[in-house]
């Protein structure tokens, strides 16, 4: 402090004197003014004290001060108040501080809650909260290493009044980073927050079941060339139905996707009856294209504008069968200028004639050998009946012969004789089938083919699977069939039975046996329908085995299947008169239903009037006439859908539907139905499907069909509620009625009625209900669970017998506001429904009330009967309960924990214990813990070794987790410590763990304990971030004899399976290890390592780094022979690595390291890296596809080369597949490459440099060419480059004509460099 008077007191005359300026000081530096302000101040404050001015010299100086003090004081007073509070109010900074840290935490909460409901609706956020996120974790991060720096320093600096440098400096950077919080709380608003996701275009399809031959190879290959080849715009592939074109284009569309080839591959399928506006739908939903226009014309312009937008796509239309005018689609003629490619396939090879396609690729049937080699595979004909003294042998081999090398017909026969390899008569009998049953009335290129799949149809046994298979022909071409759909019909048509919880398993018997004989497919489906459908619940047909199936129903059973625009123009002539089944697809839309239809054997009538986002043309209302149903008395399933989702069509319905006295199966789906009273006279009727539509109320009477079913009520708009008749519904079987919005498919919009009588439903064997308004979807609706139930704001005390009736026999239960005072499950909840006892899967979201899940001491415990125990459940979630304390209080029963698989819990504030110390975990697959706050430990270590079956583990914002396996003493009590015993009867823990993520739990030191490490082998991923104390992932023993232990044991090397590590934000990380063990990394695909300052210089035992270059390992593969290292690396991702000088040099490699699978490497504020690559290394890596390098200060080249290495000449191409590079924030850069290896990048397409102040040329030349040298590179395929705050850069050196370019602050590149020839 003298010192800053004596500084004050040697300006004081110089200021006086007007040396220096007023205005010159007030302009002067920041810190200066507030340096001179605070001693100003002090001087004034110590005069004033000791009362100077009574001697002589000081006094002058007294009145020089004042004078100064009044001439500044409008400018210095508030900065010296501000300046004198980082001095005297520290306790309120500090205050203020933590309040705004709680404030932006809470909002960040907020903004993640949003983003998981985005989510759950398929929607992708906006950068611009991703971005948001990252800046307030970053703040957060450096809020709390402040609250680190403050707790170390809080002895010296903060206490007494004396103020100090030290609290000044830590005051003020609390006060910046309050003011940077309040301002990114402000910022929390977005609009729009979140998108649709894009719908993925050619990855949607599975590769799983694709098998190359050589014609697929050699197709596959002409096929790529031709897409490379800027000469043609359409290509064709033709061949037969059924040799795999549909397989193969999608294989050759992603391969060609993931060589950069194409932005974007569209798949759409055109079939026999081409539906434009259908094509058009698909194609623009894979364009993420909004198709507002109502014709097709305007559609087409449309989508033609959004083709020609720069984008390189490539649009698959599979199965043409005649000229297509691909301009009323939109997709532009001249497409080749555009970047807009057209690839079809076809049956005919005419058809590329009249497409004028300049490439005509055949696809070529099976060779004998590949044919035998896949019936083989699909007859499951093992080595040993290859014999030539077999005698099966040479029959099975005829039988192959007569597929003719037609896929489809292969693996159809192969199939449907699987596991009959002894019964020679059999297979003698199906080849003679094969050889005297050709079809005469079907063309001749398909008859061998016909003749194979109805060999298929002959040989199911079952009656049942035949006509289901009839049935699924009803469809269109390629539609993916719901297996709940077939069973609807199925049931009207007596293939599953009577009894319908047998019916199910009878139907997927059927299906199984159409799928194991490959007349049925099971579907790929989209992330987006796995949120409303599981992965099983559709199949489709191949489009030559639906030809087959409507040939065959030809003869006995008569299919009409109408895609034509006017459903009355088809059956006028008279064709319907004798057909079993009419099925219509009108996409679109229609004012009349057929009128006046003749069809006395009709038994099935579906009638799919809209189609999806297709422009309605309605006038008025969906008129049934009188006589629409009196000539098909004999139906049996009546099915009019509407699947336009943006209105709801009113249908009126005449009294002659009262005639359908066998109608079983009656679907109206999408509708505006008004009264629907009529369905009482309907007394056959065994299911009524009501979904997504609109009435007023169900119709009294309805209790009284005797044989209805099965009720579904899904997703309907009810405007009374039903709850009061469906209880009267005794003879359901099944019932199904959730929605989610403002309102129940009951019609229930607030608390549901309670009625004084005592009905239950007996016969009721599978429900799906929800009871109150869910505002998002309840994802598991349509899960294996056969009874569900999800109620909002549920009141045991205060419910209806029949809500605790379907409570009692619920397996899956979701409990939204559970209210009345009950603070546990079981035994308060339990006893006020009755019993749980076939509970499996609990849900229980914002039950406020709740402390603990089970209580066994609770008074109302003893109420129960003494064998009475709580649910065995298989899963269990948690969320938002802001009382509950711990799951279990009291003596363990080990029922409950023993069958759980599956555990999350979120938002459970006060939760401090999860698993006592006696249970069995010995089922647990899943635990994940989000947002539990004041959880101190996990798993005892007497519970970690029951965790036998764990695979994933995530815990994500623990704040005051410490030990994942937390040590215990004999006695039971807790140590409190963080180092693990390993106990006697050791054996491996986490034996079958995959996945470990641990986010942002700030207390932890280690993940586990060192001792678990040797059983950890399958462990494949470790994600670690924010865990700010974290010195170890597995940390200490507490005796060194336990490490020797496990050293004896010779197991495998650790973690010998690990494919995936993050590392991330871990400022006190040492090691992977806490003891001398070594990675292997030989699986190692993913590597990012981020932000982990202390882990570079204190790793050698964990990452086997040279101690001297702080090199990455030259060990990320393994060793095969004595002369090549194989990594099977494929992403890499280096940030604040400080004192990584190298990532790869020659010098410390004795074997070379190849990375063959490396396809992505960033590497990121590394402050003292020199270079990326070595001369060897770069000539290793055919798959690198993208480089990212920013913010590496003593970067002076991408490749270490020299001269000698810019006159090496070499034939391999040292990145035969990169085609992005981006440079940023590269202060000592000269140049990315030398022109030899810029000359060996053929699919570089986009270059990004940005701020690189010294960068002069971007690829150097050698001496050998000469600094003269004026010819320009050629790089082929580079489409994009951006030259941004390049202040050295003289030369681009490349040849940018017809180049997308950006270049600004380049003032030093010579004219005509840019765009010259």
């Amino acid at each position: 402090m003298n010192r800053a008077i004596s500084s004050v007191l040697h300006l004081l005359p110089r200021i006086i004197s007007s040396s220096i300026p007023a205005k010159q000081f007030l302009e002067s530096d920041r810190p200066q003014r507030e340096k001179l302000g605070i001693a100003i101040v002090v001087v004034v404050v110590k005069l004033e004290k000791e009362n100077l001015a009574k001697l002589g010299y000081w006094g002058q100086m007294t009145e020089i001060i004042v004078s100064i003090v009044a001439k500044f004081s409008e400018y210095l007073v508030p900065l010296t108040i501000r300046q004198g509070q980082y001095l005297f109010c520290g306790h309120k900074i500090t205050k203020c501080l933590e309040k705004e840290k709680k404030a932006l935490a809470s909002t960040r909460d907020s903004v993640q809650r949003r983003i998981e409901d985005a989510s759950h609706r398929a929607e992708k956020v906006t950068d611009a909260v991703l971005g948001w996120l990252n800046d307030v974790k970053e703040l957060i991060e450096e809020v709390e290493l402040l609250e680190q720096e403050i707790e170390a320093h809080s002895s010296s600096c903060f206490r007494g009044k004396c103020p100090n440098r030290k609290r000044y400096s830590l005051c003020k950077k609390m006060e910046k980073k309050t003011k940077a919080m309040i301002q990114l709380n402000q910022k929390s608003e977005f609009e729009p927050f979140s998108q649709p996701a894009p719908i993925p275009d050619i990855e949607y399809f599975s590769s799983e079941n694709f098998e190359y031959f050589q014609s697929t190879i050699l197709a596959a290959g002409q096929l790529l060339e031709a897409l490379q080849d800027d000469s043609g715009y359409i290509i064709g592939l033709y061949g037969m139905g059924g040799s795999g074109k549909t397989t193969l284009v999608k294989e050759v569309g992603k391969k060609a996707k993931e060589l950069r080839h194409f932005d974007r591959v569209l798949f759409a399928t055109v079939s026999h009856s081409p539906n434009i506006m259908k094509i058009q739908d698909e194609i623009a939903e894979l364009l993420d294209l909004i198709l507002d226009e109502r014709s097709e014309a305007g559609r087409a312009r449309r989508i033609s504008m959004r083709l020609q937008s720069g984008e390189r796509i490539l649009i698959i239309l599979d199965d043409v069968w005649a000229k297509l005018n691909l301009e009323e689609i939109g997709i532009p003629v001249d497409g080749n200028q555009k970047g807009c490619k057209v690839l079809l396939t076809t049956r005919r090879q005419d058809v590329c004639d009249l497409m004028d396609c300049p490439k005509r690729i055949p696809l070529n049937l099976l060779s004998e050998g590949e044919a035998w080699s896949l019936f083989r595979k699909h007859a499951s004909i093992d080595e040993d009946a290859l014999s030539s003294s077999n005698p099966l042998n040479d029959v099975q081999r005829k039988v192959c012969k007569e597929c003719k090398g037609l896929p489809i017909a292969i693996v159809a026969v192969g199939s449907s004789l699987k596991g009959k390899s002894s019964a020679v008569d059999e297979w003698k009998v199906a080849l003679q089938s094969l050889r005297d049953s050709k079809p005469m009335d079907v063309d001749e290129g398909v008859r061998d083919a016909f003749n194979c799949l109805k060999l298929s149809y002959e040989y199911l046994k079952s009656k049942e699977a035949k006509l289901l298979f009839l049935i699924c022909s009803m469809f269109p071409e390629d539609h993916e069939i719901l297996i709940d759909d077939l069973f609807k019909y199925g049931v009207a048509l007596g293939i599953c039975g009577e009894c319908f919880d047998l019916a199910r398993n009878r139907l997927r018997v059927c299906i199984n046996k159409l799928v194991n004989s490959c007349l049925l497919m099971p579907c790929e489906t989209s992330q987006v329908d796995l949120v409303f459908r599981r992965k099983n619940d559709r199949v489709k047909m191949h489009d030559m085995v639906r030809d087959v199936a409507l040939w065959i129903a030809s003869k006995d059973h008569p299919i009409m299947v109408n895609l034509a625009k006017d459903l009355n123009a088809s059956i006028d002539n008279g064709a319907i008169k004798d057909c079993f089944a009419l099925s219509s697809w009108n996409n679109n839309g229609i004012d009349k239903f057929p009128h006046g239809l003749d069809a006395p054997k009709l038994q099935i009538l579906l009638l799919n009037l809209f189609g999806h986002r297709t422009p309605l043309r309605l006038t008025g209302p969906c008129e049934l006439l009188e006589a629409s149903f009196q000539g098909m008395k004999t139906l049996k399933v009546v099915a009019l859908i509407n699947k336009y989702i943006y209105q709801k069509v009113a249908i009126s319905f005449p009294q002659s539907l009262q005639l359908l006295t066998n109608l079983r199966t009656l679907r109206l789906v999408g509708w505006d139905l008004g009264d629907i009273s009529f369905v009482v006279s309907l007394k056959r009727l065994e299911i009524l499907d009501l979904q997504e539509s609109k009435f007023k109320q169900l119709p009294n009477g309805i209790e009284n069909l005797n044989k209805l079913k099965l009720l579904d009520l899904s997703l309907c708009r009810i405007e009374e509620s039903c709850l009061k008749i469906i209880r009267r519904c005794s003879q359901l079987e099944e019932l199904y009625a959730f929605n989610y919005g403002d309102s129940s498919s009951l019609g229930i919009t607030g608390p549901y009625e309670c009625f004084e009588d005592d009905i239950t439903s007996p016969s009721l064997q599978s429900y799906k209900l929800c009871i109150g308004p869910f505002m998002s979807h309840p994802s598991k609706m349509h899960s294996l669970t056969t009874r569900l139930l999800y109620i909002n704001g549920f009141n045991p005390s205060a419910s209806d017998v029949f809500v605790k009736y379907l409570l009692r026999r619920a397996q899956d239960v979701l409990l939204y506001n559970l209210h009345g005072g009950y603070r546990n499950i079981f035994p308060d909840t339990v006893q006020a429904v009755g019993c749980m006892n076939e509970l499996t899967n609990l849900q229980l979201k914002n039950c406020s009330e709740m402390e603990c899940l089970i209580d066994v001491t609770s008074s109302s415990a003893d109420q129960f009967p003494i064998d009475a125990t709580p649910p065995s459940l298989v899963e269990l979630h948690l969320e938002h309960m802001d009382n509950l304390k711990q799951l279990w209080c009291g003596p363990l029963l080990h029922c409950f924990f023993e069958k759980l698989q599956v555990l999350k819990m979120a938002y459970c504030i006060q939760l401090r214990s999860i698993f006592p110390r006696q249970c069995n975990l010995q089922n647990l697959k899943r635990l994940s813990l989000s947002k539990c706050r004041t959880l101190t430990s996990l798993f005892p270590m007497s519970v970690a070794g029951t965790l036998v079956k764990l695979e994933y583990l995530s815990i994500t914002e623990c704040s005051e987790l410490r030990h994942i396996i937390n040590n215990e003493q004999k006695d039971g009590t807790d140590t409190g410590e963080v180092i693990v015993n390993v106990p006697d009867n050791f054996r491996v823990i986490l034996p079958e763990l995959k996945e470990l993520t641990i986010s942002s739990c700030g207390k932890l030191e280690f993940i586990l304990p060192i001792s678990c490490v040797e059983g950890l082998v399958h462990l494949r991923k470790i994600r670690i971030s924010d865990v700010f104390k974290l010195k170890y992932v597995f940390g200490q023993n507490d005796h060194e004899d336990q490490l020797s232990y496990l050293s004896r044991t010779k197991l495998v090397p650790p973690l010998r399976c690990l494919e995936e590590v993050e590392l991330e934000s871990l400022p006190n990380l040492l090691s992977i290890f806490s003891e001398n063990y070594h990675l292997s990394w030989e699986c190692l695909r993913k590597l990012v390592w981020r932000n982990c300052p202390k882990l570079s210089t204190n790793s050698s035992y964990s990452m086997d780094f040279a101690s001297e270059d702080r090199e990455l390992p030259p060990n990320l593969g393994v060793h095969l022979g004595k002369e090549c290292l194989i990594s099977k690396l494929e992403y890499l991702s280096l940030l604040k690595v400080h004192e990584l000088r190298f990532i790869w040099t020659d010098s410390t490699l004795t074997q070379t390291l190849s990375l063959r699978y490396l396809r992505y490497l960033s590497v990121t504020n590394c402050r003292n890296l020199k270079s990326i690559f070595s001369v060897v290394i770069q000539r290793s890596l055919p798959e690198l596809l993208e480089l990212y390098v920013g913010n590496c200060e003593e970067l002076e080249e991408i490749i270490a080369e020299n001269e000698e290495d810019d006159n090496v000449s070499t034939a391999q191409v040292c990145f035969p597949k990169l085609t992005r590079i981006e440079v940023r924030r590269c202060n000592k850069l000269k140049s990315l490459f030398s022109t030899a290896i810029a000359r060996m990048l053929p699919q570089l397409s986009i270059l990004t440099i940005i701020d690189a102040p010294q960068l002069k040329e971007i690829f150097r030349r050698s001496s050998k060419e000469g600094a003269n040298d004026e010819e320009l590179l050629m790089l082929p395929n580079l489409k994009e480059i951006r030259l941004e705050e390049l202040k050295s850069l003289v030369d681009v050196g490349l040849d940018t004509r017809g180049l997308r370019k950006v270049i600004s602050e380049c003032p030093s590149i010579r004219s005509g460099t840019i765009d010259s020839a």
